[in-house]
């Protein structure tokens, strides 16, 4: 009786728990600046009176990997019925 409960455990640990530990989430060092990449790209073919410069492209993508830098990750977040982002830290001001 105790080793049916066990492999039960087992059982609804390889089912249910085990398969979630293989899923991640997009890589903010591959992902992101290629999609941005990607998004440039598609802005500079439809707009090419407003060309983005490669030296704008570069800045774009590395902005692209510095947005999920803790604690900036919490500003994805957004609110549309009070026109804000997720509140829980305090806000950061961008200083060039």
């Amino acid at each position: 009786m105790e080793n049916r409960r066990i492999i039960k455990y087992i059982l609804i640990f390889i089912i249910f728990i085990l398969p979630f530990n293989f899923i991640l989430a997009y890589s903010d060092t591959t992902t992101h600046p290629a999609l941005t990449d990607e998004i440039i790209d598609l802005f500079n073919h439809y707009y090419p009176d407003l060309k983005i410069s490669d030296q704008e492209k570069a800045l774009i993508k590395k902005g692209s990997t510095d947005e999920d830098i803790a604690p900036r990750w919490m500003q994805h977040f957004y609110d549309p019925i009070y026109n804000r982002g997720l509140v829980l830290v305090k806000p950061i001001t961008y200083q060039p």
